[in-house]
């Protein structure tokens, strides 16, 4: 089961079976492919390489939040940070066996004591999206031992809003983790991984009887 991201937590919480068909059992999605999530890889690809410096001005996609990206860009922010942890909640080699949690981070430097962590997002904003950042302070806050802050911002680019930052202490690190620790506790101990089922998650889930999948509901 491991290593464990947000992505994949979140989709044992929200559906034990559906997490069982698509991260155990390794089924093909009986969905055709969502021309959202490819339009979003599209416009995250091109953020990417924005903010790496490969696109000579940004891209027609982040116009709403032009000013915000070239902010990013004169910053030097890294993009597409790939971070990880072991189980002691120690940094180590995002490749390696003993990986627990992995994270993909949009956007991150780091400013004196402080470290910033921002997220594109394309589609509608969701309260989600908060824990999914504490999931991205928890693993950050490891390879980043002397930040005092952890500032985590959203970039809806279809709306053009960037949130304000909100601030994660030092000490709140460690109560985040162990929340994640009792959710990834939770999941590997689950032998049978139930359905829960519910009008919205089946009617989007890659695995349901309507698309022909091989779930009951």
């Amino acid at each position: 089961m491991r290593p464990w991201s947000y992505s994949r937590l979140s989709s044992y919480d929200s559906c034990p079976r559906k997490y069982f068909f698509h991260y155990v059992e390794k089924r093909p999605s009986s969905r055709p492919p969502s021309p959202a999530a490819d339009r979003g890889s599209a416009i995250h690809e091109k953020a990417e390489k924005y903010l790496k410096g490969e696109l000579a001005i940004y891209p027609p996609e982040l116009q709403k939040v032009a000013q915000h990206a070239m902010t990013l860009r004169a910053k030097k922010a890294s993009s597409e940070q790939k971070l990880a942890v072991n189980a002691n909640w120690e940094p180590c080699d995002y490749e390696s066996p003993d990986v627990l949690m992995r994270a993909i981070i949009d956007v991150l430097y780091s400013d004196d004591k402080v470290v910033h962590i921002q997220d594109w997002k394309t589609g509608q904003a969701y309260p989600a999206h908060a824990v999914q950042m504490e999931n991205y302070v928890a693993v950050a806050a490891a390879h980043h031992p002397d930040a005092e802050r952890f500032h985590t911002c959203l970039i809806y680019i279809d709306q053009g809003i960037v949130t304000p930052a909100r601030v994660v202490h030092r000490e709140r690190v460690i109560p985040i983790r162990q929340l994640i620790d009792a959710r990834i506790k939770n999941a590997e101990e689950d032998k049978e991984y139930p359905a829960r089922p519910s009008v919205d998650s089946c009617r989007w889930c890659d695995f349901s009887r309507r698309h022909g999948g091989p779930c009951a509901y």
